[in-house]
């Protein structure tokens, strides 16, 4: 498919002409200065001071410590990328970028550039950013990363203005940020220099993607600086929907002010984000005949080249489509229609102030204030794993949403049900009479007048042939209105004891809000290239309609479940840190501690309450009445949580600097993760449950035990990081309720024990994970070779679910299906791996300058992402492994000038289909053609190529 770029042409000329006058006197300004710079460097072939002595240009961190420092000096785990890193990876969304640093799994952005999944060193995959907040420069995007409908990465987009990306796992970032359990991503915004320096950059990529990067950033007078800069992209989406998929951008900046004397410092930004992008959901997919159902001790194992798509190519492929880009839902505010192209709708306003003031007595103080305040907009439309022949699909939906209501309604005398009324004879008189206790097989044999069901597609209005493919699609779409104000102060003091000590004292408080107003709907579409939605009707034998239709514009349940939530929430920190250097700076200690608390309220209104919309003027059961409007669910009552939690964390870690390129370092720490929007909003944290008229408390609190060990060994020429770890995590507390049928309370009938006069039995368990693993990061530049570097990662672990024992009692029954007793059955899943999570995972990325040997300013590399199996579920029953899978990257750069550079990057090089994500497979789920089974999984992008020119200055 070919896109034109014509029209995006214009606006790349105007941003060009708007920064060419900054271009100019940039170029005069550093002619000067890198005259002066020439005249002090070293001469040709002549190694500077630090290369004579093979030593590595040190890497400078600010997250997680309250000075600066290296990161060979840190007394944590901390990975980093720079600016110039990222745009050579070409990562097409932030989980895309994570997905670079050892230890966390980023599901490869399958769902789009926007509202992906990570996790870190093996904790549980729980859905988006839970255990991994975003910070840009030290302070949240949002107070809350793990929002429903609301990923914390729809926040955090990285373009020309990011410095660099720090990852702290662990250790201080749980004391000196919120919800710092698991990793915690700082994306680093550029400031003014005392130069005026700027960039633009110009993107294509092979599916009508073109992006424009700008920034210009300098002196703004003696004592101020600024920055600004941003993106706009359009893009027809990686997957081929038919439409603009993703469009929008942002723009940012600050300005920076230093007093005469270097005391005082006051910063300001400013952020504005208003973008869109696809949102892609699971495919459905086939497999060979399942023989059995996967056990634990036996899998079903998918071999990856025997996985086969049904209908919608893995590649490039999407349910998405100009057909059905357009729906209708029903609910309690009328008829609104619905545009797919919406997708993630990121709508914020972002506000920062930060004051740091060096005070005569040593003490400095600073503080920082940001808020977060605007809408998301979230309309995704998930598969069902309901993949059929058409004519299989109708005839369920006849024997299910025909047959079974009616009949059902006919044995309750319910003759105002438009089902009955409507698909079948209804009797003048004595028709409960006639339907009392009518078996199914007789109430069709003598009542019905309708025989089947079909299907007519909307765009044309043609009959769906039988041997179409048919599925369920289910909308998910949500506003969400939030707002997210946080304050953090601090106070440090410089003093010496046995050493020098930083002593850091803060607090911290935030307020935000979360209003999502959440609604389903249940479609009938088609699984194929440019998929179409289908309407239903209800005939006779002789194909002549009969009654209302099963659906409105497709929807067979225009108004699904769903709910209406107002979350407000209060938090409170303080928190201490030590950094002490002793033994001549040879030896650096912190120690840390931490107390939050956040305090809840909570008005839920779940989509329960049943309403019949038949419009007045339409006779229920009529060709006029379509069945669809009978039940659509409205907010019901009001749910409330008015709660308040609290917990305390510390951390304690050391690093020795054995010489100067090596270090080694270790760390114990116990952190926090308090409930979190999605526990608040589904009320899992709500009032303690009564069982058996006892009330059982529920620790609300996830923590982690975490331990550490390292070395870290730093020249020029190599470098390694080794970081050897063990997590006990243990996370919100459940309760299992099952009946006590040993109990003397529980009566019997004809010697059976009667289940319901058993007391209730309240079980308390925790699934929590153990994990044991490494993270190891190498690079080397060999001496032999000039331009060549080799760098590369790997992790290795073994996650493990712990306390996760329940019991449930289950029947047991004669030959003839009667009940003759009961029986305990204790499930465990302790040893168990966590879904979706993998043993083994690699990163390597060599590259190779031809200037050093050919005199052609090209840079070519390449990326060789692993992944290893996973699995689907954590259960009993149909356990399902996925296969490893990796992804070949390749780009080169070219250097066209000192300040015109070109790029291209094919991402995903040998078309690698696989998946990084799926639902178990069944074996009673088959294929439309009956010789295989199904399932739906989410599968890798196919190959795309990219091509950009960056101008810098």
């Amino acid at each position: 498919m070919r896109y034109s770029i014509s029209r995006y042409m214009g606006r790349s000329a105007a941003l060009a002409v708007c920064l060419l006058p900054a271009m100019v006197f940039a170029q005069q300004q550093n002619a000067a200065a890198n005259a002066a710079a020439n005249a002090g460097a070293a001469p040709a072939g002549q190694l500077t001071a630090a290369e004579a002595n093979d030593e590595a240009k040190p890497t400078v961190i600010i997250t997680g410590v309250t000075r600066t420092t290296t990161k060979k000096n840190a007394t944590f785990s901390i990975n980093t990328l720079s600016g110039e890193d990222i745009q050579r990876l070409a990562p097409m969304s932030t989980a895309d970028l994570l997905s670079n640093f050892p230890g966390i799994y980023a599901e490869g952005s399958t769902a789009g550039e926007a509202s992906n999944n990570i996790t870190v060193r093996g904790l549980p995959v729980v859905g988006g950013f839970r255990f991994a907040p975003q910070l840009i420069d030290g302070l949240p995007a949002y107070e809350e990363p793990e929002a429903p409908l609301m990923n914390n990465d729809v926040f955090v987009r990285d373009d020309l203005m990011t410095e660099a990306v720090e990852v702290v796992k662990g250790g201080t970032g749980g004391i000196l940020y919120s919800n710092g359990l698991g990793a915690t991503v700082n994306h680093i915004s550029r400031t003014g220099g005392d130069q005026l320096e700027g960039g633009y950059k110009i993107e294509y990529a092979d599916y009508g993607f073109i992006r424009q990067d700008a920034f210009v950033s300098g002196p703004l007078g003696a004592n101020l600086k600024g920055a600004v800069g941003g993106f706009y992209r359009t893009s027809k989406g990686i997957r081929d929907t038919g439409y603009t998929a993703d469009k929008g951008g942002q723009i940012r900046g600050n300005l920076v002010y230093t007093s005469d004397d270097r005391t005082l410092t006051a910063r300001v930004d400013g952020l504005l984000i208003n973008d869109r992008t696809a949102f892609y959901q699971n495919l459905p997919i086939s497999v060979p005949r399942l023989t059995q159902s996967g056990t634990p001790s036996n899998p079903t194992i998918i071999d990856q080249d025997t996985i086969q798509p049904i209908g919608i190519p893995f590649a490039h492929g999407t349910t998405a489509s100009p057909n059905n880009r357009r729906f209708n839902m029903i609910g309690e505010y009328g008829t609104r229609t619905i545009d797919q192209a919406d997708g993630i709708h990121p709508n914020f306003k972002m506000l920062t102030l930060k004051v740091s003031k060096d005070l005569d007595s040593g003490w400095k103080l600073s503080s920082g204030l940001r808020h977060t305040g605007g809408s998301n907009g979230f309309n995704a439309v998930f598969t069902g794993n309901d993949t059929t022949s058409a004519s299989t699909f109708l005839n369920a939906r006849f024997q299910n949403d025909v047959v079974s209501p009616a009949h059902s309604a006919a044995l309750g005398c319910n003759l105002a049900s438009a089902k009955l009324v409507g698909f079948f004879n209804v009797p003048s008189s004595g028709a409960c009479a006639a339907f009392a206790n009518i078996s199914r097989e007789d109430f069709v044999k003598r009542y019905a007048k309708a025989s089947g069901v079909v299907g007519h597609w909307l765009n044309d209005g043609s009959q769906v042939a039988g041997n179409a493919n048919l599925n369920f699609l289910i909308p998910f779409v949500a506003r969400v209105e939030a707002a997210s104000t946080s304050l953090d102060l601090k106070a440090q003091k410089t003093f010496n004891l046995l050493g020098t000590h930083d002593a850091t004292f803060g607090l911290y408080g935030s307020h935000y809000t979360f209003d999502p107003n959440f609604q389903a709907s249940l479609m009938v579409g088609e699984s194929a290239e440019n998929s179409r939605l289908a309407e239903l009707t209800v005939v006779d034998a002789s194909g002549a309609r009969v009654g209302p239709s099963l659906t409105t514009g497709s929807a067979i349940l225009p108004g699904w479940f769903g709910f209406n939530s107002n979350v407000k929430a209060d938090g409170r920190a303080a928190y201490v840190m030590d950094h002490w250097e002793t033994l001549d700076n040879k030896l650096k200690m912190d120690f840390g501690v931490r107390w939050q608390d956040v305090r809840a309220n909570v008005d839920r209104r779940d989509r329960d309450t049943a309403t019949d919309l038949t419009p007045a003027s339409v006779v229920p059961g009529s060709l006029q009445d379509t069945t669809a409007d009978n039940e659509i669910l409205f907010p019901g009552a009001s749910h409330k949580l008015n709660r308040t939690f609290s917990a305390v964390g510390w951390s304690v870690g050391a690093n020795y600097s054995i010489s100067k390129p090596l270090a080694v370092y270790g760390l114990v720490s116990r952190s926090f993760r308090l409930p979190s929007l999605e526990d608040l909003n589904n009320l899992a944290t709500a009032n303690p449950p009564v069982v058996d008229g006892k009330r059982v408390d529920i620790d609300a609190i996830e923590r982690i035990k975490q331990y550490e060990g390292g070395l870290r060994y730093l020249t020029r020429g190599f470098g390694a990081a080794v970081a050897v770890f063990y997590n006990n995590f243990s996370p919100r507390g459940a309760v299992n309720v099952h009946k006590d049928i040993e109990s003397p309370r529980c009566s019997s009938l004809g010697g059976v024990t009667q289940i319901n006069s058993c007391p209730d039995v309240a079980q308390l368990y925790k699934r929590g994970v153990k994990n044991v693993g490494a993270e190891v990061e190498l690079s080397w530049r060999p001496r032999e070779v000039e331009g060549l570097e080799l760098k590369g990662s790997f992790v290795t672990q073994n996650p493990k679910i712990t306390g996760a024992n329940y019991t449930f009692t289950q029947e047991d029954k004669n030959a003839q299906g009667v009940i003759t007793g009961y029986h305990y059955v204790h499930v465990s899943e302790d040893g168990r791996r966590p879904r979706r999570l993998a043993k083994f995972m690699a990163n390597f990325t060599p590259s190779y300058d031809l200037k050093h040997a050919t005199g052609v300013p090209l840079t070519i590399y390449g990326q060789y992402q692993y992944n290893g199996s996973r699995f689907s579920e954590a259960t009993d029953t149909n356990v399902t492994l996925y296969p490893a899978y990796h992804i070949i990257n390749l780009g080169a750069q070219y250097q066209a000038t000192e300040r015109l550079s070109a790029q291209i990057f094919v991402a995903n090089l040998t078309n690698q289909l696989s998946f990084t994500e799926g639902d178990p497979l069944f074996p009673d789920l088959l294929s439309p053609d009956g010789t295989r089974n199904r399932g739906v999984a989410r599968p890798l992008f196919g190959r795309t190529i990219r091509a950009s020119l960056t101008y810098r200055f």
